[in-house]
């Protein structure tokens, strides 16, 4: 069986965090992820095309963070290698981690617009 794209646990815990009556806080998390993510996987794609690793990093490092928020394990474990390769400064081979990055937000964006009520 295929492992959850979003992990449960950090999903049950976001939508605990919605006092009664209130806007839902998972909706909103969501959907900002949403929003934001394909702008800063777009900076990340053109930081790379432009060999800034120090650019690189700290968009995977933000993506990481996104990822982390709302349990998105296999997007989270892409952008940690990005992060890393950003650090070191080693640009090379990152092709298939960008392919692969773009490849996790589709499937989390699946996910979510599933979820989204």
């Amino acid at each position: 069986m295929m492992p959850p794209v979003l992990d449960p646990d950090v999903i049950e815990s976001l939508r605990q965090l919605t006092p009664p009556g209130e806007p839902d806080v998972l909706n909103e998390v969501l959907q900002l992820f949403l929003e934001d993510v394909p702008g800063r996987i777009a900076r990340l794609r053109s930081a790379w095309q432009d060999g800034n690793a120090v650019e690189v990093q700290r968009a995977a490092h933000s993506l990481k963070g996104s990822a982390g928020n709302i349990g998105a394990t296999d997007l989270l474990s892409v952008c940690r290698l990005l992060d890393d390769h950003g650090k070191s400064g080693d640009l090379s081979n990152l092709a298939p981690l960008v392919t692969s990055l773009e490849t996790e937000y589709a499937k989390v964006a699946a996910e979510i617009k599933s979820l989204i009520k």
